[in-house]
């Protein structure tokens, strides 16, 4: 198992967690310049945000448990060297 570097599953996961920050980052911002005049076009703005924002959520909660199953896998690998 590859413990570090680029196609490491820890990588895999710290970037999926960045990839989720942003997606977070930019629903938020999105949702928070957000014209709310009531429009059909506003809603659907808002709406969409909303959605990338959630799906941003699961993006890091996804990612966490990658890097934390390579913890763990790591922590079993060394266990059984030592």
């Amino acid at each position: 198992m590859q413990v570090g570097g680029a196609g490491s599953p820890l990588s895999s996961g710290l970037a999926g967690i960045k990839k989720g920050q942003e997606q977070v980052t930019q629903a938020a911002h999105q949702v928070a310049s957000a014209n709310t005049t009531g429009s059909v076009s506003s809603t659907q703005d808002l709406s969409k945000a909303l959605i990338s924002e959630k799906q941003g959520q699961r993006q890091v909660e996804a990612s966490a448990k990658v890097v934390e199953t390579a913890n763990q896998t790591l922590g079993t690998l060394v266990d059984l060297r030592v």
